[in-house]
């Protein structure tokens, strides 16, 4: 860009038109660096989105993702052009990394997410309650075998967002999945070789009480496992056949269940 020079000798109209060009050049640099710093500033926020979709992944997570046109940009392309530039997060699996109260701090900054699973993940309730509150698109959320999170906690999360498809197991494994039954939880699988298995229990019985607690449901019984750590010996009151008795059962941690 050729700034003018102001000339030596000049009458009051040469001076003008000097003036009048200097005003135009600052006015279109004015602009151009407008421009630039717009652009700049439209890049940031896609620039730190793949740094940290990049990071997760290197660490092992899975992060679904699609690609979206911004509606500014549509509105002048129209359907002519897909200048895909904007890539928006739609959920993360934590299935194969151990995620920290750092990576939830990191995802609650995309309000696009969608679901998240955490398995075994070493993360606080907190951090779960900030991610919950910064990403109000939230759906789904899978919280499994994590030490820091409590039943009581999920509990009230169920009642702050009864929207959310909340899916909750503790520590402990039992080794099951049922359905509600007027006299209890009836069981309609079983993971072989685990726990509820080796005890005894079939597919059809039904689990009346866990401990000395009565059963209405699988999702309470799930509750009620949660507050057991593995290890510990419990006794199942079981109806079969319309008989009762009883099963000791040694729960095992939730990651034994893929030995």
């Amino acid at each position: 860009m050729v700034i003018p020079t102001q000339p030596a000798g000049g009458n009051r109209e040469q001076s003008a038109r000097w003036k009048k060009k200097l005003s135009n050049v600052a006015i279109a640099g004015f602009l151009l660096l407008s421009v630039i710093l717009i652009l700049f500033s439209l890049a940031i926020p896609e620039i730190i989105t793949r740094k940290h979709i990049t990071e997760l992944r290197t660490k092992g997570a899975s992060v679904v993702t699609v690609f979206e046109v911004p509606g500014w940009m549509e509105n002048v392309t129209g359907n002519q052009f897909q200048f895909r530039v904007h890539k928006k997060v739609l959920g993360v699996d934590f299935s194969s990394y151990s995620a920290t109260d750092q990576d939830l701090r990191a995802i609650s900054n995309w309000a696009s997410l969608e679901f998240v699973e955490l398995p075994g993940a070493m993360v606080s309730e907190q951090a779960v309650s900030n991610l919950l509150m910064r990403c109000p698109k939230l759906k789904q959320m899978q919280i499994v075998s994590c030490p820091k999170i409590k039943p009581e906690f999920i509990q009230i999360l169920r009642k702050k967002y009864p929207s959310l498809e909340l899916g909750y197991r503790g520590v402990a494994y039992l080794g099951i999945a049922g359905k509600a039954h007027p006299q209890g939880c009836e069981i309609y699988f079983l993971d072989p070789g685990k726990p509820a298995d080796k005890a005894g229990v079939k597919t059809g019985d039904i689990i009346a009480k866990f401990e000395s607690q009565s059963i209405s449901s699988f999702e309470q019984l799930v509750e009620v496992i949660s507050e057991h750590v593995p290890g510990d010996e419990v006794t199942l009151k079981i109806i079969r056949e319309k008989k009762e008795f009883t099963l000791p059962c040694t729960l095992t941690d939730w990651s034994d269940r893929l030995r």
